[in-house]
């Protein structure tokens, strides 16, 4: 009998557990219309997916998207999600149908779930700043609609990829001191550890 109410007990307060947790948590891709939303992005007024050279830790992404409901105390979240092309080899990046174990839409150099949350409705456009420590690779950005009663209710992808690249800090003359600084370092050291063994063979022929 113990055993059977502890069994009870235990399923109780896993349905409480259930029930408590945000709705958020247990919402699928599957169980949202497709491409509720469109989502385009622009850097410097350029469509992302036709721009070059976009920076990480430089430039900033301008999202912009139609057809979000608006809900009451609702808002957006901003998820940057690597390319299917980009995922191939590496399980870590796995898309997964629950939003938020989707490894494709989360960065792991920094562990980060998304770009921007609780962005408001209006006006329809956020920008952010690329963060410095993105990976280089092919993206696309996501926009999720939320809110407190139902969780995610919708969602939108940019229909392209665009690339963003590592930020560069040093300038290239700086660049080319520092390799000729290393050239420099290992020529002397070279020179020096022969002569040393040349002293040493000195010493050592004038004890035999």
């Amino acid at each position: 009998m113990p055993s059977t109410m502890k069994k009870i007990a235990l399923g109780a307060l896993a349905t409480a557990a259930v029930a408590a947790a945000p709705a958020s948590a247990f919402t699928l891709y599957s169980q949202m219309p497709t491409q509720a939303i469109t989502v385009t992005t622009t850097v410097d007024g350029t469509s992302a997916c036709t721009a070059t050279g976009i920076t990480a830790g430089a430039d900033t992404l301008t999202v912009s998207w139609t057809g979000a409901t608006v809900a009451t105390d609702g808002s957006l979240t901003i998820k940057l999600c690597y390319d299917d092309s980009e995922t191939g080899s590496k399980p870590w990046r796995k898309y997964k149908d629950a939003i938020e174990k989707n490894k494709q839409c989360q960065q792991t150099v920094v562990e980060s779930s998304a770009l921007a949350t609780n962005v408001p409705y209006s006006p329809a456009t956020y920008d952010i700043a690329i963060p410095r420590n993105i990976a280089p690779a092919k993206y696309t950005v996501q926009v999720l609609n939320t809110d407190p009663t139902n969780g995610y209710t919708q969602w939108g992808e940019t229909s392209c990829a665009f690339s963003i690249g590592t930020y560069d800090r040093l300038p290239s003359s700086l660049v080319g001191t520092m390799s000729f600084l290393i050239a420099f370092s290992i020529v002397a050291g070279t020179a020096g550890y022969m002569i040393d063994r040349k002293k040493q063979n000195a010493a050592a022929a004038a004890f035999r």
